[in-house]
């Protein structure tokens, strides 16, 4: 966060004076450093990263080899001080800024320009004289003295400006004490403008003071040439910005005043939010993640393949997911129809037609892949399989396409939904999505294609337009095609009425041969439509075994209800420590050393010493996660309970579950009254490491967030010690080891009914179990190694990753030693997944913090009031920008960690390890 005083100095006289400055009020001042600065400023052609709400400097000083790259946020002026995010980092010579080595601007960059080119915007030259300004030796500010030049053209302006940047050292206090000397001593004026605002105003020729800022400006110019309803708005608002007023505008576009005074109305109270493509306040980069995109790969613009990823053709991921290819023809061919028809009102050209064919063809996608989860399900496979030949705007417009197929998103959801995560799409984009969902939904008549939409003629009428529809069930496809361009209405201001065709389409020559062309490339789709059925079906039926795999990792059904409290804590907690426990930890002592596992051994029986083994483990530690002196007790206790549930899952086949599930629900809940806790303790122990990278003096940085923590974490102990000191937990423990004493009576027949004999010991089953766990690693390798990523996805990731290391545990007696070297692989996997998802919470949790001052999820921001955390979070704000780094790191080198464990060679590891439980027999 860049936190600065600037000022104009007119007269000569002042800039000398200041230039001689030896001493500000009470502070003194460093000897003077000189520099020669030239600053370009880059943007697309459509100026999206102002759009976005930032510029891009890149700055060249004199004797420096390489450049400094700075992205900072427009406006933040308020009460005379300039409150702007900044990020910056250096360039080295011959990196172009696309190659910068900060992660987060490169990623700042790609998500504001969708991987358009840049292009210099402004160019200004600067003589700058530098210092420090100290209070007792301790560094307060930086002082600069500037004669900037702008040139634009055959324009030019020169100027000299004075800015005051606190640092590290320096307080607001320190800042309006400095700026109210200045202002008494000198005839400054003060700038409410950073150099880049200014420079644009000089360019533009426009006055200080305008209806629009430069990003509402920017925002606008993106829209006015659209010819939808947002077009028409953001041109009202334009020619306002330039002087118009409501009477000339109305007879100039033909809008009633009092629509256009409605307009002006709402923009003064809600701004940019009349638009649902950009909110008050962007996110900035990071803040909230649902798809990352993997900027460290590559420059898109230099194509997928270029960046190490798999491009798919339409007709291979229509192959890859099951699509019907005769349905899907019929849409594309629809859609194109209405498209075209329509070409007078939406004016898009041959690019965004060719998207929309694409988006037709693929409309289904989501649906095979999950049918409750269709729209989310559609973005995330466009985002991580790109289709061939589309630019990174595009594939972001096409999953955008699919995210807004749904019919019940009216117009008043679309700023909720396109401000949820859309991956960055600037706001003409946004509307030309917005635009193509819009034929699409009306195409897109039924789930099984019967009813074929075909438009053959359209026929202009006031303020409609009537289409009319061929094939015999002509009249039931209009009805639909009419309730379902609500969208289309509302965008255009025109009603879509559809009709069954009137005459014979043989009779018009053109239409003719567009029927026989369709139906030609129907015939051609429909020719190898049986084998695509049949491998539909296998291929549905393994993700059927798929899913229910994932159905027993997410666990258990939530507990419903809870008991209230039982009696005092000290009566509660003589009961745990009766005989019942007493009598477990004599009886599982002789489990605390690990155990080996025979290849003859029975899954039950093994299953039975693990179960035995974790459980003593649990039990052993629950005294030191009571008494709260050492955290890892707790770790030790939790990661107990893991195994636990992780067992369950591996051996489920061999238990009978039924008896089994109520200890694991016992398990569930123990685990949930821990992890509070636990939780705290790692984000405290993380930031206690954070702050020893600190230079002196910053130490108590974090001492407001400290403070916070101590109370949410003695809450969340003491709702823990309330758990472990009830009679639900005794009971749990008291059944679950007494359940444990007669292994026999929940391990599954041997046999059938029949008598056959079924595969139950390690040598028979234990191969199987690795390759299921193999796959259910390899299967993420289509989800996350595209030029986006699911974070989510990643977090699942990380459970299956789990899954592997722990089964690989359970049995590394008989698996070789080169086991040992798998098990420390997948955890070094895993702990880069888990920082990962750490470092995802911890940003969310700090930003919702440093809103309202409390320790929450997102939720509390809600709340009425805002609690003031301190007179100067810097020091949590810093620490927020250190974890956002952090996590656009771990991102950033997924890939590397992924690929270790992706390549043939894991399967030739479990291999050999295979083999090598072969061997032991």
């Amino acid at each position: 966060m860049e936190i600065e005083s600037k000022f104009l100095v007119p007269e000569e006289t002042d800039f000398k004076a200041l230039e001689n400055l030896s001493r500000l009020a009470s502070y003194t001042i460093s000897e003077a450093r000189i520099q020669i600065i030239e600053d370009t400023f880059l943007d697309t052609e459509n100026k999206d990263i102002m759009a976005a709400g930032y510029y891009l400097r890149v700055r060249k000083a004199t004797g420096e080899k390489g450049k400094w790259v700075t992205i900072k946020s427009l406006g933040g002026f308020e009460g005379g001080t300039h409150r702007r995010e900044e990020y910056v980092s250096f360039l080295p010579e011959r990196l172009s800024v696309l190659e910068c080595p900060s992660l987060r601007i490169r990623n700042m960059i790609f998500e504001f320009t969708s991987g358009l080119d840049l292009s210099p915007l402004i160019t200004l030259k600067q003589k700058r004289i530098i210092r420090k300004l100290n209070l007792k030796e301790k560094p307060v500010a930086e002082l600069y003295l500037d004669r900037v030049n702008l040139k634009s053209g055959s324009k030019k302006k020169l100027y000299n400006e004075f800015e005051v940047e606190l640092k590290s050292g320096g307080t607001v206090k320190d800042l309006e004490t400095i700026r109210d000397f200045l202002l008494s001593h000198y005839s400054l004026v003060e700038s409410p403008f950073s150099k880049f605002e200014r420079a644009c105003i000089f360019r533009e020729n426009i006055p200080e003071k305008t209806f629009l800022d430069l990003k509402e400006r920017a925002v606008c110019e993106q829209l006015a040439n659209h010819k939808n309803i947002y077009g028409k708005q953001a041109k009202i608002l334009l020619l306002i910005d330039r002087g118009s007023n409501p009477a000339e505008l109305s007879l100039l576009l033909k809008v009633p005043e009092p629509e256009i005074e409605a307009l002006l109305s709402k923009f003064e109270k809600e701004r940019l939010s009349v638009f649902p493509f950009t909110g008050t306040k962007r996110k900035p980069p990071g803040k909230s993640l649902a798809f990352h995109f993997q900027s460290g790969r590559g420059e898109p613009h230099k194509g997928w393949t270029e960046m190490g990823i798999e491009e798919w053709t339409p007709e291979a991921l229509m192959e890859l997911y099951g699509i019907n290819r005769e349905i899907a023809e019929n849409i594309r061919v629809g859609t194109l129809a209405l498209f075209d028809g329509l070409s007078v009102y939406h004016g898009l050209g041959k690019e965004e037609k060719e998207l929309l064919g694409i988006a037709s063809l693929l409309q289904d996608i989501g649906r095979t892949v999950s049918g409750e989860e269709e729209a989310i399900m559609s973005r995330e496979i466009f985002l991580t399989h790109p289709v061939k030949g589309l630019k990174l705007n595009e594939l972001q417009m096409l999953a955008l396409i699919m995210e807004l197929q749904d019919p019940e998103i009216s117009e008043k959801k679309l700023s909720a939904v396109l401000e949820k995560e859309n991956t960055g799409l600037s706001p003409a984009f946004q509307n030309k999505a917005l635009i193509l969902t819009a034929f699409l939904r009306i195409a897109t008549l039924s789930e099984t294609g019967n009813q074929r939409f075909l438009p053959c003629r359209f026929r202009q009428l006031d303020g409609a337009v009537e289409i009319e529809l061929l094939g015999p069930d002509a009249e039931k496809t209009a009805k639909k095609a009419e309730k379902r361009s609500e969208l289309w209405e509302y965008l255009f201001s025109t009603e879509l009425r559809f009709t069954q065709a009137r005459k014979p389409i043989e009779s018009e020559d053109s239409q003719r041969a567009s029927e026989k062309t369709q139906r030609k490339e129907a015939a051609e789709a429909k020719k190898g439509k049986e084998a695509e059925e049949a491998e539909k079906a296998e291929e549905t039926e393994e993700a059927k075994k798929g899913e229910e795999t994932e159905e027993a990792k997410k666990g258990e059904e939530t507990e419903k209800g809870e008991e209230t409290k039982e009696k005092g804590r000290e009566k509660i907690r003589e009961k745990v420590e009766d005989k019942a426990e007493k009598r477990i930890e004599k009886k599982k002592r002789k489990e605390t050393q690990k155990f080996t596992v025979s290849p003859e051994d029975s899954m039950a029986f093994v299953a039975h010493r693990i179960f035995a083994y974790q459980l003593s483990q649990m039990l052993a530690h629950e005294k030191g996660t009571r008494k709260g002196e050492d955290i890892e007790e707790l770790h030790d206790m939790r990661v107990a309970v893991r195994r636990m549930r992780a067992a369950a899952i591996v051996f489920d086949e061999y238990l009978e579950s039924e008896k089994l599930e109520p200890h694991l629900k016992g398990l569930k809940r123990t685990l949930g009254a821990l992890g509070g806790v636990r939780d705290l303790d790692v984000f405290r122990e993380k930031a206690e490491t954070y702050l020893k990278t600190l230079p002196a003096g910053h130490e108590h940085d974090l001492d407001p967030l400290f403070i916070t923590l101590a109370k949410e974490r003695e809450k969340a102990r003491e709702n823990m010690l309330d758990y472990l000191d009830s009679e639900k937990h005794n009971r749990f423990k008291k059944d679950f080891s007494e359940f444990l004493d007669f292994p026999e009576t929940w391990a599954l027949p041997t046999t059938t009914e029949k008598h056959d004999a079924l595969p139950h010991r390690v040598k028979d089953v234990l191969p199987s179990i690795l390759y299921a766990r193999l796959a259910d690693i390899s299967a993420y390798s289509e989800w996350v190694e595209g030029p986006y990523v699911s974070v989510e996805r990643l977090h699942r990731l990380r459970i299956a990753a789990k899954g592997l290391r722990y089964t690989l545990e359970f049995f590394e007696s008989v698996l070789g030693k080169e086991v040992e070297f798998l098990i420390k692989d997948f955890k070094v996997l895993q702990d880069h997944l888990g920082d990962l998802h750490d470092a995802a919470v911890a940003t969310e949790m700090l930003g919702s913090y440093l809103k309202t001052g409390t320790w929450g999820p997102s939720e509390s921001e809600k709340a009425s009031s805002k609690t003031q955390i301190s007179e100067n979070p810097g020091g949590v704000e810093a620490y927020l920008a250190y974890r956002e780094e952090e996590l656009l790191t771990l991102l950033n080198t997924f890939p590397a960690a992924w690929e270790k464990v992706r390549t043939e060679g894991l399967r030739n590891r479990i291999e050999s390890a295979i083999r090598s439980l072969y061997k032991s027999l």
